[in-house]
């Protein structure tokens, strides 16, 4: 999932996991990441990364603010 974030996504998240009820899914929020493609389809929609438990969702949501500190401060 980190790769994934890595490649398509802006940091840090937009949110911290937050509950939604309708898919019974823990859900972070990101920012898409600036393309080069001027047919951009992905638009200014953010992206929603989807988990099945807040544990898994806080493991991500500590992984991709680390790798904004490690941006942050080269």
């Amino acid at each position: 999932m980190i790769d994934y974030i890595k490649e398509n996504c802006e940091l840090p998240p937009l949110n911290r996991p937050q509950f939604d009820e309708d898919s019974d899914t823990w859900d972070l929020y990101f920012a898409v990441k600036e393309s080069p493609d001027p047919y951009n389809v992905g638009g200014d929609d953010p992206i929603c990364l989807a988990f099945e438990s807040l544990e898994e969702a806080n493991e991500t949501l500590k992984q991709a603010l680390e790798l904004y500190h490690e941006e942050v401060n080269q």
